[in-house]
C-alpha cells in the first residue's frame, strides 16, 4: 500500500492533537476510571505517532538520498 507523505503528515498531526486533548483532560481529572481508558488511548496513539514519524523520517532521508527537493511533502 503507497500512502502519500502528506497523508502520513496528517495522520501525525492527528495523533499530536489527540495526545495533545488527552494531556489537557488527565491534567483536569483527579483519577478514576477514565483516567485508566485515557492512559490506554495515549499508548496506542503514542505508537501511532512514532511510526508516522517514523514513516516521514525514512522518506526525508531517501528524498536527501536521491538529492530530492526535501521541501516538497508527497
Amino acid at each position: 500500500m503507497v500512502v502519500e507523505n502528506n497523508d502520513i503528515a496528517r495522520l501525525l498531526m492527528r495523533d499530536l492533537r489527540v495526545l495533545a486533548g488527552c494531556d489537557a483532560l488527565l491534567t483536569a481529572l483527579e483519577g478514576g476510571p477514565m483516567v485508566a481508558q485515557l492512559l490506554a488511548l495515549v499508548e496506542v496513539r503514542a505508537a501511532s505517532a512514532s511510526d508516522h514519524a517514523r514513516i516521514m523520517l525514512m522518506d526525508y532521508q531517501v528524498r536527501v538520498g536521491q538529492g530530492g527537493d526535501v521541501g516538497q511533502g508527497g
